[in-house]
């Protein structure tokens, strides 16, 4: 009984030395990281249109548009060119007003901001629909059907639309 007991105490003994060894080495790799997040890195940014239909980002990873049974589900929607495998995320404006335009057309006009250049701040948000093109967003207000204008704050999410009160 005490052998087994002995046995017990050195096993606990040596998984602690070897616990406290991983912690210590895992804070050493941290430390070492390329990534400092009290340095900035500078950030260059540039004006960047682009084309393709609002889906849904886990098609886009395999190549896919989504089906339009994935409107509104709990998706991140972006711009994706199937042609180009290309996703664009668009940021600073609610997912809500771009699953109302889901698997349309688009074209965004805005800024990206390197190294995230996979993410785009819209200016400007035109629905195309062959020769047509409609502007549905202009630097910070959205346009709803009856051509009004709004911010997204004084704006209402009414039956999947935005529209202005």
């Amino acid at each position: 009984m005490n052998k087994k007991r002995n046995m017990t105490l050195i096993l606990l003994i040596v998984a602690g030395f070897l616990a406290a060894g991983f912690v210590v080495e895992s804070n050493k790799m941290a430390s070492k990281t390329d990534y400092d997040i009290d340095k900035p890195k500078n950030i260059e940014w540039y004006s960047t249109s682009v084309q393709g239909e609002l889906s849904g980002f886990d098609c886009a990873v395999v190549g896919e548009y989504c089906p339009t049974t994935h409107r509104g589900a709990d998706y991140t929607t972006g711009v994706f060119n199937k042609q180009d495998k290309e996703f664009y995320f668009v940021v600073n404006i609610p997912q809500s007003f771009l699953q109302q335009y889901f698997r349309e057309t688009v074209e965004v006009e805005g800024t990206v901001y390197d190294p995230y250049s996979r993410a785009i701040e819209p200016e400007t948000i035109h629905l195309i629909d062959g020769d047509e093109r409609t502007l549905v967003y202009e630097e910070g207000y959205f346009i709803d059907e009856n051509e009004r204008r709004a911010t997204f704050q004084n704006g209402v999410l009414q039956d999947g639309r935005w529209t202005v009160q």
